[in-house]
């Protein structure tokens, strides 16, 4: 069965070094995400610490989620061409395989 960024690592092929797409969803939608091929990401590090706050630097990039008691984040790298396209993000999306109604938020930002 093909992972649900395959389509969107295969639709481009020039990657943006300096940016990352992330995307927020709601936590009710764990298991979708896990059927579409993602797995927890879960830090030897992150094992130990109380605190279920996750930074952008400590964020996985695709194939795995980070997750807190609200949502889980999911970083993916992006295409040089991300801000030439004004709905990118919505083709994003799509490509990667993630319905609107799960996303609370996504947005292109600095490494």
């Amino acid at each position: 069965m093909p992972n649900s960024w395959d389509q969107y690592f295969s639709h481009y092929s020039d990657w943006d070094d300096a940016h990352c797409f992330n995307v927020k969803i709601e936590l009710k939608f764990e298991d979708e995400i896990k059927r579409l091929g993602y797995t927890e990401y879960l830090s030897s590090d992150d094992i130990y610490l109380e605190s279920k706050y996750i930074s952008i630097e400590t964020l996985p990039i695709s194939k795995t989620y980070a997750k807190n008691n609200n949502e889980i984040l999911l970083s993916f790298d992006v295409p040089y061409d991300w801000s030439i396209d004004t709905d990118w993000e919505d083709k994003a999306l799509v490509l990667l395989g993630l319905c609107e109604e799960w996303v609370i938020d996504s947005s292109v930002e600095d490494k």
